[in-house]
């Protein structure tokens, strides 16, 4: 059975950049064995979106202004294709030490 992980994606209209971003995330961690729910969403909305939900990890491709005690990566490097192999690194890592 694979672990479940809810990751936030977060971009400054919540629209495009983060859907791809959420795509690219299930992807990578689909093939890790984690079933993936990702959540889109803009910074402005952050608040009641993490009041409501539980994430393991938020992925902002535009600045956040506090991550409520979620664990957060920039997914800059998801987008450019410079740094995915860190990022997936550190993602893991955050998972390990949760448990998942």
């Amino acid at each position: 059975m694979s672990k479940e992980i809810k990751i936030l994606s977060v971009c400054g209209s919540g629209t495009v950049t983060s859907s791809m971003v959420a795509n690219m995330l299930i992807d990578m961690f689909t093939d890790e064995g984690y079933s993936v729910k990702a959540v889109e969403t803009m910074p402005s909305e952050m608040e009641t979106i993490c009041a409501r939900e539980k994430f393991d990890l938020i992925a902002h491709a535009s600045p956040i202004s506090d991550n409520y005690g979620i664990p957060a990566l920039s997914s800059i490097g998801l987008i450019t294709g410079m740094g995915v192999d860190e990022f997936k690194e550190k993602a893991l890592n955050i998972f390990h030490d949760a448990g998942k």
